[in-house]
């Protein structure tokens, strides 16, 4: 199987069980990740070894993002990428796509949540992160007022003391 054949192959299985552009996006992630590895000196057939049956990748795509599963079988992803089948001992390590050549979990849930936010949301988060910050500041300078205040006094009597004698 060369790079295509891998690409067309994951493209047909997750056709109709995924979004159209969560198929592009797992397609395009692929194929720039199989360029990249080979731009680093692996060989394609290397390449497409370590990542194992397209089916498979697929497969592990529709289940953690909520597609059908018309294969039958329990599906199970594990944090650490790991997919097995219920009905076999298939096991795939899928690349993590950040960019540093290490494998991993199919991105971070947390980042998809935070992806989803309404823009309200962040409206509302910024406005407390304005107000803690501004409260931190009030608390301090609270806690300095009683020491900062007599000095200044001291500091402007001097001054204007000074100033009359001058």
């Amino acid at each position: 199987m060369n790079k295509q054949d891998f690409i067309d192959r994951l493209r047909m299985a997750l056709n109709g069980r995924v979004s159209p552009g969560l198929v592009m996006d797992n397609v395009n992630y692929y194929e720039d990740y199989i360029n990249t590895e080979i731009r680093k000196g692996r060989t394609e057939e290397e390449v497409l070894e370590s990542l194992g049956d397209p089916r498979l990748i697929a497969r592990t795509i529709i289940q953690t993002n909520g597609g059908d599963n018309r294969s039958g079988y329990r599906n199970t992803v594990y944090g650490n990428g790991e997919y097995r089948e219920a009905a076999g001992s298939t096991v795939h390590h899928s690349y993590n796509g950040d960019g540093n050549g290490e494998y991993g979990t199919h991105g971070s849930k947390m980042a998809d949540v935070l992806a989803k936010l309404p823009g309200w949301v962040w409206i509302i988060l910024g406005i407390l992160v304005v107000v803690l910050v501004i409260s931190a500041v009030f608390s301090v300078l609270s806690f300095l007022a009683p020491v900062l205040i007599p000095i200044l006094v001291v500091l402007f009597l001097v001054k204007l003391f000074r100033d009359w004698l001058n």
